[in-house]
C-alpha cells in the first residue's frame, strides 16, 4: 500500500515546482547543521526539533529530496487512514465505506490535499497526533502523551492537549507529555550546537518578538494582513482593516475599519471564545465508548490549536480531516442530525467549491480573504461538538 502510494504521489505531484516549503526547510536546515547564524532565515520561525528533521535531506539533490518526502508522506498518509479505519470506520459493506469516503472528501478533501502538494511538514504533525490520540484510545496513557510532547516540540499549538489533560486529571499522559516536550525542544542544541546561543532561545526570541509587533516584521510569513493565515485572528484583521500597502494578491474584503486596538479586543474576545467551547466540551465527562470519545476529543482540541495559532495557513488544516471523519461517522451510522446537515452543506459550499482552480484566482483569494478556511474549521469544531453532545443523549437514553 506504501509502494502504491507513493508511486501515485509522484505521479500527481513529483514533476510540479511546488516544493516552495521544502526549499525554506533546506535553507534551516543547512543553518542549523553547519551551526550558523540564523538571522533572516525564514524557516526558523518553526521550533527547533521540526527544523532538525530536514537535516537528513540535505545530502540529496532537489528531485531526490522530492521523491524521499512524497515516500515520507506516502508512508504518513498510510499510516493516518489505517488508523482512521481500524479505529474509528471499523467493517462495513463496501458501498457504505465508499458513501462514507466521498462525504469526508466533500467537506474536508480540499485540506488532505493541500500539504501533500506544497510539501508541507503538517501531515508530519498531523500523524503524531492521530498516533497520540490512538494510542490514548487503547488506554496507553503514557505513549499517547509522549507522542503529543514530541508533536507540542515541532509545532507548539499541540500544547493545547496539556491543560485539557490536566482537566480530565489524566495525569500520567500530562506528566509525560510535559517532560517530552521539554527534553525534544532542546534535543537538536544537544546534537547541533550553535556558534553562540542556542536554538531554543532563538525560536522563543523570534515568536515573542512577533507577538508584540502590529506590523509583524519580526516574522515574514506571519504579517499581519495575510489572507493565508487563516487563523481566528488572522481573519478578525481582514474582516476590519485593510493594509495601506497591500500585496499585489490582496482582496479588501473588511466589514468595517477599525483601530489596531479594538482588533485587538475582537481577536483575544473570539480566543476566548474558543476556549470557552473547549472548556464546556471536556467539562462534564463523557460516558461514550472510549475509542470513538477520544477521537471527538482529539478532532474538537486540533480545530482549537488551528484556531488559536497566530498563524494557521491553509496546509496547517490537514487535521480537519480528523473532525470530518468524526462527523461523517456519527451522521451516516448513528443519527441523520439536521444540524450537521447544514454544516456539511456549508462546509462543501464555502469551502470545497471556492478553490482556485473552480472559481478563479481573484474569486478564490477574495473568498480565503474573508476567512473561508477560518469558518469552516469553527463548523467542524462545533459539529464535532455536537457529536459529543448527541452521543451523550443517545447513551442516556438506552439507559
Amino acid at each position: 500500500m506504501v509502494s502504491v502510494t507513493w508511486v501515485g504521489l509522484f505521479l500527481i505531484y513529483g514533476w510540479k515546482n511546488t516544493q516552495f516549503m521544502l526549499d525554506l526547510y533546506d535553507q534551516a536546515a543547512l543553518t542549523m547543521y553547519r551551526g550558523e547564524t540564523p538571522e533572516g532565515v525564514a524557516a526558523m520561525a518553526y521550533p527547533p526539533l521540526l527544523v532538525a528533521t530536514y537535516i537528513p535531506l540535505l545530502p540529496l539533490t532537489e528531485l531526490a529530496q522530492r521523491i524521499a518526502m512524497l515516500g515520507v508522506m506516502a508512508v504518513l498518509l498510510v499510516c493516518v487512514f489505517s488508523t482512521i479505519q481500524t479505529m474509528i470506520i471499523g467493517k462495513h459493506p463496501f458501498k457504505q465505506t465508499a458513501l462514507f469516503w466521498v462525504l469526508v472528501t466533500l467537506i474536508v478533501g480540499r485540506y488532505v490535499v493541500s500539504p501533500i502538494e506544497n510539501y508541507s511538514h503538517d501531515i508530519f504533525i498531523a500523524t503524531i497526533v492521530v498516533l497520540g490520540i490512538r494510542y490514548w484510545a487503547q488506554c496507553k496513557e503514557g505513549r499517547g502523551g509522549a507522542l503529543l510532547g514530541v508533536a507540542a516540540a515541532c509545532k507548539a499549538t499541540p500544547l493545547l492537549f496539556l491543560p485539557f489533560l490536566v482537566l480530565q486529571k489524566r495525569w500520567k499522559a500530562a506528566m509525560l507529555m510535559a517532560i517530552t516536550t521539554v527534553v525534544a525542544f532542546v534535543l537538536p542544541d544537544l546534537l547541533f550546537p550553535r556558534e553562540s546561543g542556542t536554538w531554543a532561545g532563538h525560536w522563543f526570541s523570534l515568536v515573542l518578538s512577533s507577538l508584540h509587533l502590529s506590523d509583524g516584521t519580526a516574522v515574514v510569513h506571519w504579517s499581519t494582513w495575510n489572507q493565508l493565515n487563516q487563523s481566528i485572528s488572522g481573519t478578525i484583521e481582514r474582516l476590519f482593516s485593510f493594509p495601506a500597502n497591500p500585496h499585489a494578491d490582496a482582496v479588501d474584503v473588511s466589514i468595517a475599519t477599525f483601530s489596531t486596538t479594538t482588533i485587538s479586543y475582537i481577536s483575544y474576545g473570539a480566543r476566548v471564545l474558543i476556549l470557552g467551547i473547549l472548556f464546556f466540551a471536556f467539562y462534564k465527562p463523557s460516558k461514550a465508548p472510549l475509542v470513538f470519545r477520544r477521537f471527538c476529543e482529539g478532532s474538537i482540541l486540533s480545530c482549537g490549536m488551528l484556531l488559536l495559532s497566530p498563524m494557521s495557513s491553509k496546509a496547517h488544516f490537514f487535521l480537519l480531516l480528523l473532525p470530518g471523519v468524526v462527523m461523517a461517522r456519527f451522521y451516516l451510522w448513528e443519527r441523520r442530525d439536521w444540524i450537521l446537515t447544514l454544516i456539511f452543506i456549508i462546509m462543501f459550499l464555502y469551502g470545497t467549491l471556492t478553490v482556485k482552480d473552480l472559481v478563479g484566482t481573484y474569486v478564490g483569494h477574495a473568498v480565503l480573504a474573508t476567512g473561508s478556511v477560518t469558518w469552516c474549521t469553527l463548523l467542524a469544531m462545533l459539529g464535532t461538538w455536537r457529536v459529543m453532545l448527541l452521543s451523550q443523549e443517545s447513551i442516556s437514553e438506552s439507559s
